[in-house]
């Protein structure tokens, strides 16, 4: 009998794929993460005494106007230290059922969240619950 390497390599990667998978903590994504465009920093925390996550704008690369006063967002609140990400809930290795605010626009979005390791987080926007039509951002976690 012969044996296919390349089989037994996808097989046992895909094992270890979903080890990991299955032993992932919903307090994983719990620190602070940097946006793929590296313009803020978002923290990312437990509300507590609930299951619910959310997240709050903790650093901003450039935190003040050309007038020298904070950033603010499109319906002129502060942009530091605004809470961002609200009402997740860790299921089946997700965080889902959340929604996600954009200063920028001042849009909220429905989003899940993913890690794609323990560094790396998969966010993504969508205007639908199904998160069909949306955008997807990789965000990096803070050391």
């Amino acid at each position: 009998m012969q044996i296919n390497f390349k089989y037994v390599l996808f097989c046992s990667t895909s094992i270890l794929l979903s080890l990991t998978a299955l032993s992932q903590d919903a307090n994983d994504i719990l620190g602070t993460w940097m946006t793929q465009e590296g313009k803020g920093e978002i923290e990312i925390y437990r509300k507590q005494g609930t299951d619910f996550f959310y997240g709050k704008i903790v650093w901003l690369k450039d935190p003040k106007d050309e007038n020298g006063k904070p950033i603010k967002d499109a319906k002129g609140t502060p942009v530091l230290n605004l809470v961002n990400l609200k009402d997740f809930v860790f299921d089946d290795g997700e965080w889902v059922d959340g929604t996600i605010y954009d200063p920028e626009s001042g849009d909220t979005y429905y989003c899940t969240i993913e890690m794609e390791n323990y560094d790396k987080l998969k966010v993504r926007g969508s205007i639908d619950p199904m998160g069909w039509i949306g955008k997807t951002k990789y965000w990096d976690r803070v050391k």
